[in-house]
């Protein structure tokens, strides 16, 4: 099966939840827009921001937007081989025949993607090096919003912030400029002085000796501070699944966004202080767009940053199921589950809750701002077991600020406690539940607290990683899993990162390993990861307004740190897990 075929089974799989049959493009439209996940269909048709905006794009009258995703490594060497260009889903159009090539961008990893995914497409990778026959490259997504500067050589506009309503504003000024004739550079100028878009152009950065920023300057009539868009009222977009597809992560389920943003102020979290304040989506709105999906599924995946904390979850949970729906929810806080949400996970036959505790101890819970008692959490495992909902997903966090072997072991000590609660259940009823813990690398991210901490080294992390799995797997009935201490660095760095990461960017995507890409322009990985930074310093994404002001990260950063300064090991402990 070549490419060409491969793209048209997924498409004829696919079934359209909103608009009720697939909309064919329409070639009469005059803006074509060809929107990229720069990852595999099945991971970009995961992403409700990419099925909202494709929805989005083409429920304008002057635009028809396409999907473009990067195909597996086979499919790769087979455009490589034949010369084909990177094309979109819909029509197999060329991605440089599109007047517009928007990414949208989940994770830094993707990042290398981006740069591979214009080459692919025939389209000049730098954009001083793109002509005005070229299409307009622009870029969103929290990562972008956050940071952008390792990837502004490639991409004119970054939409900044949520784009559910500034892609119309973004929509309607291309079209008056194309409708023009004027020249590129007028409407990038006009985007540029809009709040919501950042044109990496318009604003120069200099570097002192050190490698840090010296400034970072906006030209003439531009703002100083780009200001990141918001949709207050999360009832006006539809945030949910639109295509169906079997090839997907969640293949079963209608998705549905019910909170965005949050009020908690966990310190890690770029996603709390980049949505500063919570919205969520009525009850009437959510059994509306439930209802939209009956005909294709009776599943209803309820997404947001923390479900539990929405203050009508039991009347959504309990009206959903109550209309014969099946609800599944993303991660629940523990002090918020209350008994109707379990009793409606259990009727649509749910045998999983998520919860992310994040750390085991009370001091680090001080420190990482998320305080979960623990006999809580236990409260609610409880309740859900007498359920038959017999398997619990667990989150945590290793190299957090000020963390000691004694927090590492305490995760350990969870682990039993958790199993002994398990085991008599499984007596008594016979039916054995599963326990999975999650362990993930803390990444410092702008925009929070911790944006100015350094990040463990990897082997530190390594090391810690190969104590908690081979512990905890030794339990039985519990299974670990962990991300990887090296990409995970890998992410601290292009989280973190300026202008200059652009060059190694580019060098990985023609195929340069990631420390000869470091080498050759004489750049340290470890000078963005692991280097502890001062109030004073100038960060790569300080001109960009999330909402929040500096001096209250700067206020959150200093009460993490009172009463928590390292105290001296435990040299039995340390034994333990070899992490010192």
């Amino acid at each position: 099966m070549d490419l060409y075929q491969h793209t048209q089974q997924l498409l004829d799989t696919e079934k359209y939840a909103i608009q009720g049959k697939r909309a064919s493009p329409n070639f009469r439209k005059t803006n074509r827009f060809g929107l990229v996940y720069p990852s595999t269909y099945q991971l970009g048709m995961s992403s409700l921001g990419m099925q909202v905006i494709h929805a989005t794009l083409n429920g304008r009258e002057d635009t028809s937007c396409e999907r473009v995703f990067i195909p597996e490594s086979q499919y790769i060497q087979e455009l490589i081989r034949k010369k084909i260009p990177l094309f979109s889903l819909e029509t197999q159009t060329p991605l440089n025949s599109f007047d517009i090539v928007g990414f949208s961008v989940s994770f830094e990893s993707d990042y290398v993607n981006i740069v591979r995914a214009l080459k692919l497409g025939n389209i000049p990778q730098l954009s001083e090096e793109r002509t005005e026959w070229d299409p307009l490259i622009i870029a969103g997504g929290i990562n972008i919003s956050y940071n952008p500067e390792p990837l502004a050589d490639f991409i004119d506009v970054f939409v900044v912030g949520e784009a559910e309503l500034t892609i119309h504003t973004f929509m309607d000024k291309f079209h008056d400029w194309k409708m023009s004739n004027s020249p590129k550079a007028d409407l990038l100028e006009s985007l540029g002085k809009e709040p919501g878009f950042y044109v990496p152009s318009f604003y120069d950065v200099t570097y002192q000796d050190d490698g840090t920023v010296e400034n970072v300057k906006a030209q003439n009539g531009f703002p100083a501070k780009v200001t990141s868009a918001a949709v207050p009222v999360l009832d006006n977009v539809q945030t949910c699944t639109h295509i169906h597809t079997p090839n997907t992560e969640f293949s079963n389920a209608h998705l549905i966004e019910i909170v965005r943003g949050c009020g908690r102020q966990c310190r890690f979290c770029v996603a709390d202080y980049a949505r500063r304040w919570p919205r969520h989506r009525s009850v009437e709105n959510t059994l509306a767009l439930a209802e939209k999906a009956r005909e294709i599924t009776d599943r209803i995946g309820l997404v947001g940053a923390s479900i539990s904390d929405h203050p009508q979850i039991n009347e959504i949970a309990s009206g959903l199921v109550d209309r014969g729906f099946r609800i599944s929810c993303a991660s629940l806080r523990a002090e918020t589950v209350e008994t109707p949400l379990l009793d409606a996970l259990a009727d649509s036959d749910q045998g999983t809750i998520t919860i992310a505790p994040e750390v085991a101890t009370e001091d680090l819970q001080k420190v990482v701002n998320k305080a979960i008692p623990r006999e809580r959490l236990y409260h609610v495992f409880e309740e859900a077991l007498k359920r038959d909902i017999l398997n619990l997903r667990l989150y945590f966090l290793i190299g957090v600020p000020y963390e000691t072997p004694a927090d590492v072991t305490a995760i350990v000590d969870m682990a039993k406690e958790m199993r002994t609660l398990l085991l008599p259940h499984a007596k008594r009823s016979g039916k054995i539940g599963r326990i999975s813990f999650t362990i993930s690398p803390m990444v410092p991210k702008p925009h929070t607290p911790f944006q100015w901490v350094p990040m463990e080294p990897p082997k530190t992390i390594a090391k810690k990683l190969d104590y908690l799995k081979r512990e905890i797997n030794r339990l039985g009935s519990i299974k670990v899993s962990s991300a990887s201490a090296r990409m995970a660095h890998q992410e601290a760095v292009l989280a973190r990162g300026d202008r200059r990461l652009g060059k190694v960017i580019l060098e990985l995507a023609n195929g340069n390993s990631w420390n000869n890409a470091f080498r050759q322009y004489g750049l340290a990985p470890d000078f963005y990861a692991l280097r502890q930074r001062s109030f004073s310093e100038i960060n790569p994404w300080d001109h960009l307004d999330l909402n929040v002001k500096p001096q209250f990260l700067q206020l959150e950063h200093n009460k993490h740190e009172k009463g928590f300064m390292t105290s001296a090991c435990d040299t039995t402990v340390c034994k333990k897990c070899g992490a010192c």
